[in-house]
Formats: structure tokens, C-alpha cells, sequence
């Protein structure tokens, strides 16, 4: 492995599964199966039911607190709401988990006081808003028939299996059919009935098994856990819609048969075709993309007097036009993501562009020409958002590439760093060199070998992402020299480097590990290796789409059954 002093060059493939940096990607079989002699999809050949020898569960949390999307998502959808209620907003802010991209990290979603304290509010609200709403009272409850203790009690069978996502069992039933006893001398605003329907919403929106996801499955097999078809369900909705199943969901679950993997994936592939879930897509796209910095973007007017003064926003829409569009839409994967000259802007954008044609506000498919542009990292979101005022910023985009889309790990940098010198005459590359590649420097190793090489590429995109060919009245150069999984590439350009990435191994491992992780609730741990290296396959070798990939996740063993590990400790 090349690797410079000091600098960490990525993941050793033989150790890691073939993750970045090594081989990933690749199987003996050649047939994008595990090379285990299973059927590609997490399962024996003999039993597709049962567990794969290559690819299990790691040892997971049973109970998953919901995140604050989720609870909005899944009071909006238990109340067959058009809107969210908003109630959500004066949650506290969760924390973030440290090295971990995504906001739903097992680990980090706790409840304290003040969370707890706002969970009981929404959950007075909630009842509330229920009750005085009569489309909502329709919707939820049971069909008039029979005295108030039948219909009290198919009230909370129905939304107590919507809200906890399985069936209650009968000790359950009694305990909230014996709310709706005195439950009207509670309430100054609400009678009758609709007094216990109050109450057991108040009551329901505050246990746990509507706060957490929790995964009650116990028999071991094997050391794994089979998950029921609800869990199942469950895990399924959470991960593809950030909400709780779907009335045909849960009649599958029902049905008993969610776990056989041609329905599986029947249901996996209709919840994908779900509107909702692009903004599950979108949200995994922004954590990875850091779409953040792009709202950020500020070229300097001084400089850029022809910017629009909302640049940021406008690459923000662009961004997640194109993921909708390109990735969901026309179902695109890890090779159109790095090489589309597809993407969607209005008049402002296609000027930065050089498009002629494109008026107004409105966004419209455009048609970049592929000499110039190919990819989300010749879009000016990407681009903006990894520069200066001024210049563009090669440091910032040559580290993202190699931690983000390779999974490269670099060394944080030392403290002591100068500011980039302003020398007439040198450009900006010639610039970054003088700053960080001084032979014995601390700042070389990493620079002169890993980052540099990323970000010099698209030294030929300013700080707006339009297309430069000078700098300081010399030809901008962008040849240069790049390590990939453990070979030497010599390219030209950004578009050869965006060749470069979307055939690379360790970027489709790279990308596959992200969406496990965000499907697990947690950083990638060494039992995910054998189902990153099998999705990396598919995808590089067979050119499978990223609803492929997800399909792939959601029918493999790591992500039906639970590890059992954890029960020793219970």
C-alpha cells in the first residue's frame, strides 16, 4: 500500500473486506454472489429464509429511539395527515455522534429530561388536535356498531398496532380499553368517547414501544435472530420512508409472508416508488455531500459580480433536483452519479454553465457538454461550496473525495497551519504547492500524495463553478499524479478523474458502506464487510442502480435477522 509519514492512505482491502483503498468490489465467483456458494442475497441457496454464513448481524441496540423526523413522520401518518403537525420543533436538538455522517445513530438517540418533557407536551397536543378534528376522528376510528366497550376495544387493537407496529397483546388490550373509564372527568373540553380516544392517544404517544423501535424477537438460531414480519416491516418502513409502515405494509405483515424474499422485495421496491421516499434519498445525499456547505456557498461579489446573490440555494435545488431526477427517477447508480452531463437549472445556473436556451426561475433538465462536465463534482454545488471567496479551494475538494467517496481516512491538521501565501504572479495551484508539498514539511505526506492530486483537477472551476482555462495569466493546470486503490492513475483532468472514480472498487465500497451504515443506525463494523463487498460488486461489475442496492440491503441476512450476541448481557 502506497501511504506517505504520518498520513493514513485508506482501508487495507484484505482486512477490510475490500473496502476503499484495497480491491472491494470483486468476488471469485465473478457473478456478483457472496462466493460462498449463496445466491447473491444474503441467504442460503438451500433455505432463503435462513441465515448466510458470510454475511450476519452485528451486535445492535433491540431498542431504537425514534429520531425527531421520524416521530413527525409517523404521528402524520397515524393520524392520516396531509401535513406534519410541527409539534416536533420544540424537541431538544439531538447530538450528533462523532465520526458517524447520518442523524439516526442508535447510540446517540437517548431520552433526558428535557426531551422526555417535550414528548409529553406533543403528546397532549396531539390527542388534542385528534379529537377536535373530525377528518381525524373518522380516520382512526372503527366504523359505528356495537356499544361504546366493543368499539373502545377495536379502537385499540387498530391504533395500537398502527402506533407500536405490531399487534397488542391481550394484557395490553385490557389496559387501554380501561382508560376509556372515567377518562371524560380528565378533560374540561371533551366527552364521552371521544374522552377515552383522548386519552389513550395521550397515553400510547408516551410508551416506549411508540418512541422506540423495539425488536422483541428472541429465538436463536445459529447465533442470529429471525426478525417477525412485523419487525421486518418495520425496519423496512424506518429505513426507505422514515415513518412507520403502511396499511398494505402491515397486511402483509399480517399475512405472514413479508420475509419471503420475492414479496420482500416486491414491497421494498413500492415503498422506494413512494414520493416519500426522496426525501429519505435526499437526506442520505446531504449528509454524504455536505449540502450544508453549499447553502453556504458565497463567491465575493468583488470578484464574481455577475453571481447570483443566492448562488447557495440555487446549487442546494440543483443538487437535490438531480438526485430526485437521476438517481430515484431513472434509477442511476454510482456510475451516473459520477459521470452524468445531466443535471437541472434555471437561467442563473445555465449562464454559470455556458447553456444558452434556459429563461426564468423555474428549473429545467439540462444537457452539459461532456468535454467540460460530468457528474456531481463538476455541478456547481460541489464546486462553490469547496472554495474561497476568491479561489477555488483544491485542499477542501481533494479531502472531501478521499474521506467521503473513497473512505480514505486522513489525519486531522496540525494546528499550526499558515494562511495560503499571496505571492504576485504564482496561481493558485503553485500557491497550495508553496503552502503544503515543502519537502519535509509536515503538511507534504498527506498533501503531495493524497489530497492535492483530488483537488488539483478541478483547479480549471472557480469559486462559482464556472469554467476558468487562466489563472494569474497562465494556463490553469490540472494534471496530475492520483493513488486509487493502491495503483498510480496519471490523469489530465477532472473529467478523467471522474472516470477514474466511477470505475474504481474502493468508491462503489465506499458508497455501498454508507448506505449500510445509514440502514444499521450505525458506523460500518467489521460483520458488514462481506455485504459492502458484495453490493460494491453489483454496482462497479454489474452497474446496479442504488434502488438496487437498497433492495440488496433490505433482503440480506444483516438486515432480517438480529444478532444474538447482545442477549448475553441481558
Amino acid at each position: 500500500m502506497l501511504a506517505a509519514p504520518g498520513c493514513y492512505s485508506g482501508f487495507d482491502a484484505e482486512a477490510n473486506g475490500g473496502g476503499p483503498g484495497g480491491s472491494a468490489g470483486t468476488d471469485s465467483s465473478g457473478d456478483g454472489s457472496d462466493g460462498d456458494g449463496s445466491d447473491g442475497d444474503g441467504s442460503d441457496s438451500d433455505d432463503p429464509g435462513g441465515p448466510s454464513g458470510a454475511e450476519l448481524p452485528a451486535p445492535a441496540a433491540r431498542v431504537a429511539r425514534l429520531t425527531h423526523t421520524q416521530w413527525e413522520n409517523t404521528v402524520q401518518d397515524l393520524l392520516y395527515l396531509d401535513a406534519p403537525t410541527g409539534f416536533s420543533d420544540a424537541f431538544r436538538a439531538d447530538p450528533s455522534n462523532a465520526g458517524y455522517l447520518f442523524d439516526n445513530s442508535a447510540a446517540a438517540l437517548e431520552v433526558d429530561q428535557a426531551l422526555w418533557g417535550g414528548y409529553q407536551r406533543a403528546a397532549v397536543d396531539t390527542a388534542q388536535l385528534a379529537v377536535t378534528t373530525p377528518a381525524i376522528l373518522e380516520a382512526i376510528l372503527p366504523v359505528d356498531g356495537g356499544d361504546d366497550a366493543a368499539r373502545a376495544d377495536a379502537f385499540v387493537r387498530d391504533f395500537g398496532l398502527r402506533a407500536f407496529r405490531r399487534p397488542l397483546e391481550e394484557s395490553e388490550v385490557s389496559t387501554y380499553t380501561g382508560l376509556f373509564t372515567g377518562a371524560a372527568e380528565l378533560f374540561d373540553d371533551t366527552e364521552g368517547f371521544d374522552a377515552g380516544v383522548r386519552l389513550v392517544i395521550e397515553t400510547m404517544l408516551q410508551s416506549p414501544h411508540f418512541l422506540y423501535r423495539i425488536e422483541r424477537s428472541t429465538e436463536v438460531e445459529d447465533d442470529v435472530i429471525a426478525l417477525d414480519d412485523y419487525e421486518v416491516a418495520q425496519r423496512l418502513s424506518y429505513f426507505v420512508l422514515n415513518s412507520m409502515p403502511d396499511d398494505e405494509l402491515f397486511d402483509v405483515a399480517a399475512e405472514g409472508t413479508l420475509r419471503q424474499p420475492d414479496v420482500l422485495e416486491d414491497q421494498a421496491r413500492r415503498l422506494l416508488a413512494d414520493p416519500r421516499a426522496k426525501e429519505v434519498v435526499e437526506s442520505f445525499h446531504d449528509a454524504i455531500f455536505d449540502t450544508e456547505s453549499i447553502l453556504g456557498a458565497a463567491p465575493l461579489p468583488a470578484v464574481y459580480p455577475d453571481a447570483p446573490d443566492n448562488l447557495g440555494e440555487l446549487a442546494y435545488d440543483e443538487f437535490h433536483t438531480f438526485i430526485d431526477r437521476v438517481m430515484v427517477d431513472e434509477k442511476g447508480g454510482v456510475h451516473e452519479l459520477f459521470n452524468s452531463n445531466v443535471t437541472y437549472a434555471n437561467a442563473d445556473l445555465a449562464a454559470l454553465y455556458g447553456v444558452d436556451g434556459v429563461s426564468g426561475e423555474e428549473f429545467e433538465r439540462i444537457e452539459l457538454d461532456p468535454s467540460e462536465r460530468r457528474g456531481v463534482l463538476t455541478q456547481i454545488g460541489f464546486l462553490a461550496a469547496n472554495a474561497t471567496g476568491a479561489q477555488p479551494d483544491p485542499i477542501h475538494r481533494g479531502a472531501f473525495i478521499s474521506e467521503r467517496l473513497t473512505c480514505s481516512e486522513l489525519p486531522p491538521p496540525p494546528d499550526d497551519i499558515p494562511p495560503i501565501p499571496s505571492v504576485e504572479g504564482l496561481t493558485n495551484r503553485q500557491a497550495i504547492e508553496e503552502l503544503t508539498e515543502q519537502p519535509g514539511s509536515n503538511c507534504a505526506g498527506c498533501h503531495s500524495v493524497f489530497i492535492n492530486p483530488l483537488g488539483f483537477p478541478f483547479e480549471n472551476y472557480d469559486s462559482t463553478g464556472a469554467l476558468r482555462t487562466m489563472d494569474e495569466g497562465l494556463p490553469v493546470d490540472t494534471a496530475t499524479t492520483v493513488i486509487l486503490d493502491n495503483e498510480s492513475h496519471e490523469i489530465s483532468g477532472a473529467l478523467e478523474l471522474a472516470d477514474l472514480l466511477a470505475a474504481s472498487p474502493s468508491v462503489h465500497a465506499c458508497y455501498a458502506k454508507h448506505w449500510v451504515e445509514y440502514a444499521s443506525g450505525r458506523p460500518e463494523v467489521e460483520q458488514d464487510h462481506a455485504l459492502v463487498e458484495r453490493l460494491a460488486t453489483a454496482s462497479l461489475d454489474g452497474n446496479a442502480s442504488m434502488e438496487d442496492t437498497l433492495v440488496e440491503i433490505i433482503k440480506s441476512t444483516p438486515f432480517t435477522y438480529r444478532s444474538a450476541t447482545e442477549l448475553e448481557a441481558e
